[in-house]
């Protein structure tokens, strides 16, 4: 299964299993943060926040690693296209990101990540379309098997649960949720791996990370602008609830998820990543 995957070394491998905590880790504090008792907040502003403190770490990691903040601002210069193309994975991982926190107050972790494993055959649809290159037979197979041992897995939490009572409103979001994640980790891949027409030939992942990020600042504020709620995202009562041991958690995991998924999505592949 791991050749399927393509987890044919020590990195990827390393990758791959970092990715996975990081995700499950994720959903469970999600989940918690939105049960009755917690505190109520805006998760817009969470994420815009998550979304801050990734372009500074991913600022960060550029200076130590590929240059100066001098050689960055000249290395986005000579970079505008592939800059403005990140507007829209930015736009699709904005609405995934603000849609996690709605679909979990909905449903619970199992139903949640049952439902989400349809994206697996999607991805591996749309996989072969951009990337004008076919599946092999044995890799379709993994997927499938994958699929359905992701399911197998969560069964007993799926049939024991009450959320498949969902409105069809929760049952939209879902599926909303579900298509923003399939192109965003597909369209991103493309753009990372070159296939864009050489764009991002010699911009180093720290960067194109950091693209990403930037505009979705610009895209969670645009949110919380069009819904009126920018006043409520910086209250103190918003601000309060967010300082809580959960919440920080969530920001933190979920900044590192961010930085992780450039390095899997160049390193990897988005069909790799579908199962989380």
């Amino acid at each position: 299964m791991s050749s399927v995957l393509g987890l044919d070394t020590p990195l990827k491998r390393g990758i791959f299993v970092g990715y996975v905590l990081l995700w499950v880790s994720s959903h469970l504090l999600i989940y918690a943060s939105k049960r009755a008792g917690a505190p109520d907040f805006n998760a817009t502003s969470v994420v815009l926040l998550t979304e801050l403190i990734k372009l500074i770490m991913a600022t960060s990691f550029y200076v130590t690693y590929d240059g100066s903040l001098a050689q960055m601002v000249q290395a986005t210069r000579d970079s505008v296209p592939l800059l403005l193309k990140y507007a829209v994975p930015a736009l699709l991982y904005c609405v995934y990101n603000n849609l996690v926190y709605i679909n979990l107050s909905t449903f619970d972790p199992g139903t949640y990540n049952v439902l989400m494993q349809a994206r697996i055959v999607m991805t591996g649809v749309l996989y072969q379309v951009l990337f004008t290159k076919r599946l092999s037979r044995n890799q379709w197979l993994g997927i499938v098997l994958i699929t359905l041992g992701c399911m197998c897995k969560e069964a007993d939490k799926l049939t024991s649960s009450t959320s498949l009572s969902a409105s069809a409103r929760a049952w939209l979001l879902l599926l909303a949720q579900l298509l923003a994640s399939v192109f965003a980790g597909v369209y991103t891949e493309l753009l990372l791996k070159g296939g864009d027409g050489g764009l991002a030939r010699g911009v180093t992942t720290n960067l194109q990370n950091a693209y990403m990020y930037l505009h979705s600042i610009v895209w969670n504020g645009a949110f919380l602008m069009a819904q009126g709620r920018l006043g409520e995202a910086v209250a103190p009562e918003n601000l309060a609830a967010i300082c809580t041991p959960t919440i920080l958690a969530i920001m933190a995991i979920m900044s590192s998820v961010g930085l992780v998924t450039g390095y899997f999505l160049k390193h990897l592949d988005s069909l790799s990543s579908a199962p989380n």
